[in-house]
């Protein structure tokens, strides 16, 4: 952490390491400033505030006006990255968590390919650090967070740059202001309460939203890497349900259906549709939806539309409408959240009072 050279020729892992090594034990967020300055210089690490442009070094936050200083950066300040303080928009003196974009220093090193090969390292870095796995997964981002007392630990993947934050959420800071998040893989106990996004007025904005959701899970749950189940069902008869299912090591979304089932309605829909019959489930595969950037729209377009159809030919009422699902990484599984679906979401077993 040091601003000589002690650490040339350390690879990533060994520098990112040092990184949270370092800044956890300090618990920056809910500290005055002069507290955290006075712990940062410990560290070698040089506060100076942002100029009356507002321009500041790390180009992986976007607009941020409740930063108000900047860690410097080489020769003063750390090969690790740039990094930012937050503060809180009524007292510019309250520090709520210190952001770092590791993207600056540490990820351009040899030993990594790309950007998304080193978050990948920097989550299992921190699963060491921490002693476990994140708390919980989400997008967009995609980041890992471990929730704790104190400030809550995250690394994510923003706009192509490798960041690490450590932000006071009991105090009001959030992982990424101006961004909800579309999805969450969290833990049981972790569940957030049912939530109170405006509900869907119809089938027309159920399927715009849940375009937006799918597009998301299908761009970003691979990057931890993971796969994902998303299910729409009936309240009141749960077996009146369609799920799409992505596999990361694959680009195609299967959606599946139950069948053999002789009080289920829409058989000759589903067929028409292209729905195939097997072993007690109807199936219809979608080419090309996982992936990144631009090129699954097209066809998580269809997904949407085929889900739909699929409801419908189900008749679930749009009234009954509830979502489930899971989250699958290899630190375990997690239930998805959907907070800006609009629609209830089924309660997990074992998960009663979430």
């Amino acid at each position: 952490m040091r601003t000589d050279d002690a650490y040339r020729g350390w690879e990533a892992e060994t520098r990112y390491r040092r990184l949270p090594d370092a800044l956890i034990p300090l618990d920056p967020g809910g500290r005055r400033l002069p507290e955290v300055r006075a712990a940062l210089s410990t560290l070698d690490w040089e506060i100076r505030p942002v100029g009356p442009g507002g321009g500041v070094p790390d180009l992986a936050r976007g607009r941020r006006p409740e930063v108000a200083w900047v860690l410097d950066h080489p020769p003063r300040g750390p090969r690790q990255g740039v990094g930012v303080l937050t503060v809180a928009a009524d007292d510019a003196e309250q520090v709520l968590g210190v952001e770092v974009n590791l993207s600056y220093g540490i990820a351009y090193d040899d030993d990594h390919a790309h950007e998304l090969h080193f978050a990948q390292t920097a989550r299992e870095v921190t699963e060491d650090v921490l002693g476990g796995p994140p708390t919980r997964l989400a997008g967009p981002g995609p980041r890992a967070v471990w929730i704790r007392p104190g400030a809550d630990v995250g690394v994510m993947l923003d706009e192509g740059n490798v960041v690490l934050q450590l932000l006071r959420t009991d105090r009001g800071a959030e992982f990424r202001r101006g961004y909800p998040d579309v999805w969450r893989g969290s833990l049981g106990a972790d569940l957030s309460r049912p939530e109170l996004s405006r509900p869907v007025r119809d089938w027309a904005e159920a399927g715009e939203r849940l375009g937006a959701a799918l597009l998301v899970l299908c761009t970003q749950v691979h990057a931890f890497p993971g796969d994902f189940t998303l299910r729409l069902s009936s309240a009141p008869d749960p077996l009146r349900s369609v799920a799409a299912v992505g596999n990361g090591s694959h680009d195609a979304l299967r959606l599946e259906a139950p069948a053999d089932h002789p009080d289920l309605p829409g058989s000759d829909r589903f067929a028409a549709s292209g729905w195939q019959h097997y072993g007690g489930l109807r199936q219809c595969v979608v080419l090309g939806a996982l992936g990144t950037g631009d090129r699954p729209r097209g066809p998580v377009r269809e997904a949407v539309s085929l889900l739909v159809d699929a409801v419908r030919a189900l008749e679930v009422d749009l009234a009954d409408l509830t979502y489930s699902g899971e989250v699958a990484v290899p630190t375990g599984a997690r239930h998805l959240e959907l907070p800006q679906l609009g629609l209830p979401r089924a309660v997990p077993e074992g998960a009663a009072g979430a």
